[in-house]
């Protein structure tokens, strides 16, 4: 009974284990869906207009408004001492930076110190930025999606970085050391399942579409409802700080007085970059633009500034501008991105890049080498970028500008997930892949069928096993039983008496009693020999002269032959061998006629030789040394003559010549010790 109870308890135990183990089975296939950042209704900047995104910083939050940037991983914000002017905050400039933070005011900011601004450090811009530790949530005030506490966030004041920045690349920041990284937003997300993967799509918005059309951002997928699907994949470029890398293999421009125009002399590979507004490409490029449509250079600003007249006729050509991009400078599948002059047409406000006024603007930089060809929120105008950090792969694609469409978020999913399915390009809803309530209870209820099943039959098997033992101890019981009633039937015949044998009479009229097994004496037919016959004789016949006895149990002596072994005869001191002594005995006691003897054939002699005398000893040794005793050890030979058993190669060591030892009889060996 207390192991049945064991078997129960176990079974249950590893049932209820389980059943609390599926909750965690459950969590670890499920895939999270991604996260569709929702932009501020605001358009920012100094460089041109531009959808922004709005963030909650610091305990109590602190609203700010940022532009996305593919580059920097970091969260940058401009700091309140920006907008301070005589002791007090410029309301203006407090609105057209996107809002300042004050860091002093928050109660989870953890200060780490001042750091350079390195993004787009190759292409002049610059500052210094005071970084710390904060609590960072996405979205508007009321609107916040995610909260992550103790994120990186760098505060500056600088003119170049005009609107905060929102980094969404994965890559640590290392403000010390290399031991010690500090995790950036997208990554903290990632580590908290709180993405399918780190991934993102991204466009920037065009203000000039319809009635203003914001951007789109979705962290751990797309939105494929906002572009046009194509089959071209690029892969990241070997630098690190510029991976987004495509190859411009032709640039055209049609307009309503040109047509097919060529504006890249050569193809130029170039980096994406939606952290700053311009399209930077070579000097020659830039010149066909120039030559093109009328843009005059400005020194000063180094901007292509357009004024009124040139603006106007701009606006009549209405010229669209393609971009044709591979992976590959020729050759290889490729991808069109067409812009039309309204993509061009911003309006610059001081103080970006030292203006006085403000002035339409030109978007395209001239680049001094290969390094600064970058594509920047202009193109994001009308591209639709996807990244997979983790595959390190990304897709660039044409805004789809149907109206009516509606929101169709697919994620892309981390191959290190388990039970990974790939997002379908079908026109379906993919927000998540994660398993339906149906499949995990499903999958709850058959673990516990198959736990309940192997703790049956467990109990079957102990059960059956105990059965077996109790009925092979009730069998070996019985037997046991059995032999000890054998070996009491002796003891309990106590009137019949063992007759005495006549060789060893019984002491004292005690009959020796001698177990063993037999039939009842006490039948009523028995097979005796009466009066000299055998057969079957009841106890009660009239016949009967003399009662049944049992049949005489003496034995006939047995004799043994004499004992006496005839004195072998020795011949010259050799003794019989066994055989013939066998012979000899036979031939004594079995009647054997007497065969003369044969003597056995003599031995040779031993033959010893004499023993050796000391007179015997001769001088064999030619140098006519005295007899060397055979007790005597020999002293050891001084090497200086050579002798007959002497080997050219001999062990002594040579070291020294034997002729200088005074002793003469003293010789050095090798050692071949280690």
């Amino acid at each position: 009974m207390v192991l049945s109870r064991n078997v129960l308890s176990f079974s249950l135990g590893t049932f209820f284990a389980v059943l609390s183990f599926i909750p965690l089975l459950c969590a670890a296939t499920t895939i999270p869906a991604p996260i569709s950042v929702t932009p501020d209704e605001n358009w920012d900047g100094i460089d041109g207009q531009w959808s922004s995104f709005a963030l909650q910083l610091g305990t109590p939050a602190q609203t700010v408004r940022t532009f996305i940037s593919t580059a920097c991983q970091q969260t940058w914000v401009v700091l309140q001492e920006a907008c301070m002017q005589n002791g007090k905050q410029n309301d203006t400039c407090w609105n057209d930076r996107g809002w300042t933070y004050n860091y002093t005011d928050s109660s989870t900011w953890h200060k780490q110190g001042y750091y350079i601004l390195w993004a787009e450090g190759n292409l002049g811009y610059s500052g210094n930025g005071f970084f710390g530790y904060d609590t960072v949530a996405l979205g508007g005030l009321g609107e916040e999606s995610v909260t992550l506490p103790n994120t990186t966030v760098g505060g500056y004041i600088t003119d170049d970085y005009y609107i905060g920045i929102f980094g969404i690349n994965p890559k640590s920041t290392n403000f010390t050391s290399f031991d010690d990284p500090s995790e950036s937003y997208m990554a903290k997300l990632w580590h908290q399942k709180l993405l399918p993967s780190v991934s993102f799509g991204y466009t920037a918005g065009a203000q000039y579409r319809f009635t203003k059309v914001l951007a789109s951002l979705t962290l751990g997928g797309y939105d494929k409802s906002r572009f046009i699907p194509n089959n071209v994949s690029f892969i990241f470029a070997p630098d690190n700080e510029r991976d987004l890398v495509v190859s411009i293999q032709d640039i055209r421009m049609t307009s309503a007085t040109k047509s097919d125009v060529d504006l890249l002399p050569s193809p130029a590979q170039v980096y994406i970059d939606s952290t700053i507004p311009e399209i930077w490409l070579p000097l020659e490029a830039c010149q066909a633009f120039e030559k093109n449509f009328g843009l005059v250079y400005d020194n000063t600003t180094d901007l292509y500034l357009v004024d009124d007249v040139l603006h106007s006729r701009l606006l009549a050509e209405n010229a669209n501008i393609t971009f044709t991009l591979a992976q590959l400078l020729t050759g290889g599948p490729t991808v069109d991105i067409t812009l039309p002059y309204a993509a061009f047409d911003l309006v610059a406000l001081p103080p970006y890049r030292n203006l006085n006024k403000s002035s339409s603007y030109f978007p395209l930089r001239r680049a001094a080498n290969a390094t600064q060809y970058t594509l920047g929120r202009t193109f994001l105008q009308e591209a639709y970028l996807t990244v997979d950090w983790e595959r390190a792969n990304f897709s660039v694609q044409a805004v789809s500008w149907t109206l009516g469409m509606d929101t169709q978020i697919v994620p892309i999913i981390s191959p290190t997930l388990m039970n990974t399915t790939r997002a379908a390009d079908s026109g379906q809803n993919d927000s998540s892949k994660s398993l339906s309530t149906g499949a995990i209870i499903g999958i709850a209820i058959g673990a516990g069928l198959a736990v309940a099943l192997v703790a049956s039959g467990a109990v079957w098997w102990f059960w059956r096993k105990r059965h077996m033992a109790k009925k092979q101890a009730a069998i070996d019981a019985a037997g046991v039983a059995a032999v000890a009633a054998v070996k009491r039937m002796p003891s309990e015949r106590s009137d019949r008496e063992t007759p005495a044998s006549p060789a060893t009479p019984a002491a004292n009229n005690e009959s020796t009693v001698i177990p063993k097994a037999e039939l009842p004496a006490d039948s009523p037919v028995r097979h005796d020999m009466v009066n000299g016959f055998y057969g079957p004789q009841k106890s009660g016949d009239a016949g009967s002269s003399s009662p049944t006895v049992e049949a005489d149990s003496n034995e006939r002596r047995v004799y043994e032959m004499l004992g006496d072994v005839p004195t072998p005869l020795e011949a010259d001191g050799r003794q019989l061998s066994e055989k013939e002594t066998m012979m000899v005995r036979e031939r004594r006691y079995n009647g054997v006629p007497e065969q003369p003897a044969v003597a056995p054939a003599p031995e040779e002699p031993h033959r010893r030789l004499a023993p050796v005398t000391a007179e015997d000893i001769a001088v064999v040794n030619r140098r006519g040394l005295q007899n060397v005793s055979p007790i005597t050890p020999r002293t050891p030979r001084d090497g200086t003559y050579l002798e007959a058993e002497d080997a050219i190669l001999s062990p002594l060591s040579p070291m020294g010549d034997s002729t200088d030892d005074s002793a003469g009889t003293s010789r050095r060996r090798f050692s071949y010790e280690c």
